[in-house]
């Protein structure tokens, strides 16, 4: 890994490597010394290796010729242009100072990463605060609902006159472009993003979830014209299943084709026997939270979600 170190304000922040990757990753994830921690952060790193995570946009800080790490900062690229951000806990003052440091170097070198997002616990307010002091913007909260796995409920009937529901074809790649910028129109989930990302990178997002299958995504039109979509993943070796997205543009909306979507996609996934299906929506998006609740969905999580573009 590339050797780099910016000073500020009495700090150091530093590209981790070989030598500091221990020291690092322990106060990343809190682990605070002795056996217990050296066993917890080689199970992090074999965690991150198993996944394929990249570990060259982490970054620690530490006072001057001091070994003590008082901030790490992990930027982990995914599918998209996007990162996730993962940081340290602070516990003082300037351990805020050096996790706002340490932010700020992953971000001023995202090597790629053209969108940072960080998704927290309700209660992480110094985190919290650090990421927002080094330039992310809150774009809402997101609930995390669940459904376990049922025998699929019966069909609804024909679509309304005009309106197809297919899945993906070869193809049809523009046309889901067109549907997801359709949908954002007046959305209320996560408005805040809208504009911050390419849809070709959208696209490349949800098509890296899980395992991508064809027969999982829809396309609905209308005249002809691609007016919404539904995206779902499966996870094999985790058992369940993701909607990845729902979403529909004003010229389906209010016809009853998210409701109808919805449950073509729950029979979909009742043929692969998912142990349960997973979604996440904006806690401000009330007719998505009545959709998802009708259907057997239920709060689980939530998380606070912050974004910084790069790029």
């Amino acid at each position: 890994m590339e050797r780099s170190v910016i000073a500020a304000g009495g700090l150091e922040a530093e590209r981790v490597g070989r030598s500091t990757l221990d020291a690092a990753s322990a106060k990343l994830i809190g682990a605070s010394g002795g056996p217990a921690s050296r066993a917890a952060v080689q199970r992090f790193l074999a965690g991150a290796a198993a996944a394929n995570i990249d570990l060259s946009r982490f970054w620690l800080v530490r006072r001057p010729g001091s070994a003590r790490v008082l901030a790490s900062c992990l930027l982990a690229p995914s599918t998209g242009g996007t990162g996730m951000v993962f940081t340290s806990t602070p516990a003082s003052a300037e351990e805020t100072r050096a996790l706002e440091l340490a932010i700020r170097a992953a971000c001023d070198h995202p090597d790629g990463v053209r969108l940072a997002q960080s998704l927290l616990d309700p209660g992480d307010d110094a985190v919290r605060r650090a990421v927002e002091h080094s330039g992310f913007t809150h774009v809402g909260d997101l609930a995390y609902l669940r459904r376990p796995w049922r025998e699929p409920e019966a069909p609804d009937g024909d679509w309304p006159a005009g309106v197809t529901v297919d899945t993906w074809r070869e193809g049809d790649d523009a046309d889901v472009m067109a549907a997801l910028e359709r949908s954002y129109i007046d959305t209320l989930d996560c408005p805040e993003l809208c504009g911050l990302r390419r849809t070709e990178d959208v696209l490349a997002s949800h098509r890296g979830a899980g395992v991508w299958d064809p027969e999982l995504w829809w396309i609905a039109r209308r005249g002809g014209e691609a007016q919404g979509v539904m995206l779902m993943s499966t996870f094999p070796d985790q058992g369940h299943a993701e909607l990845v997205y729902l979403g529909l543009g004003p010229a389906l909306r209010g016809m009853g084709i998210g409701r109808r979507m919805l449950r073509q996609g729950l029979i979909a996934l009742g043929a692969r026997r998912c142990r349960d299906v997973t979604c996440a929506v904006d806690t401000r998006n009330a007719p998505a939270r009545r959709l998802y609740e009708a259907h057997g969905f239920r709060a689980f999580s939530e998380r606070v979600a912050l974004v910084k573009p790069l790029a």
